[in-house]
């Protein structure tokens, strides 16, 4: 049930970021994306509720040191897929998907830094929360943790779709190790931060290049 849940936030996703980068609004595709990335923290949210699940226990926030250990292993982990990223491209060809990605971001801090780095910080938060804290909890309860870190890690690969697999991979290995570091210290905090440093970190880089 647990992959159905968040199978529907990420095409609840992809309809309301659609809808509303279609409306032309100021900040249109910042709005839509912070709004279509937010179904998957507010999906399986609704979901949890529903199932009166106690949602802090089973998220586990951890504590307020991971806010700081959050960044640094985001860096980390931003070192990690740059060397990824460079194997995957030598050996399967440049990957258009990612090309457009770091297009749509170029265009989105053109238009407002500071919106696109609070969008950086819902992703974070709510993909954490849908790949983390949900599905690979709900995967724990039932097969053993390496089960689930690698189940909710190919999701997590799946939702960054690239027919030429270089995205997939390449997400695939950090969804890996932000899975092993949500199971080992038991922290949304720790993961929620490291995911969003790597997002900001990556395109500081990409603006620099």
């Amino acid at each position: 049930m647990a992959v159905l849940v968040v199978s529907a936030a990420f095409f609840s996703m992809i309809l309301s970021a659609s809808l509303l980068m279609a409306t032309g609004l100021p900040l249109a595709m910042h709005i839509a994306s912070a709004i279509g990335e937010s179904m998957f923290l507010l999906i399986p949210l609704i979901y949890m509720i529903y199932k009166k699940v106690g949602v802090r226990k089973y998220m586990m926030f951890g504590s307020a040191k991971h806010l700081v250990y959050g960044p640094i292993l985001g860096v980390c982990l931003w070192i990690v897929s740059i060397i990824l990223v460079l194997v995957l491209t030598y050996l399967l060809g440049p990957s258009k998907a990612v090309g457009e990605a770091e297009e749509f971001i170029v265009g989105l801090v053109e238009e407002s830094p500071p919106a696109t780095i609070l969008l950086m910080f819902v992703t974070g938060a709510s993909e954490e929360f849908a790949f983390r804290c949900f599905l690979q909890n709900a995967l724990k309860r039932r097969y053993s943790s390496p089960v689930a870190i690698i189940g909710a890690s190919i999701a997590f690969g799946i939702a960054h779709f690239d027919p030429q697999a270089v995205y997939i991979i390449g997400t695939f290995v950090v969804g890996l190790l932000l899975g092993i570091l949500y199971d080992r210290f038991r922290s949304y905090t720790m993961a929620a931060t490291a995911h969003a440093t790597f997002n900001i970190v990556s395109i500081a880089l990409l603006l620099l290049a």
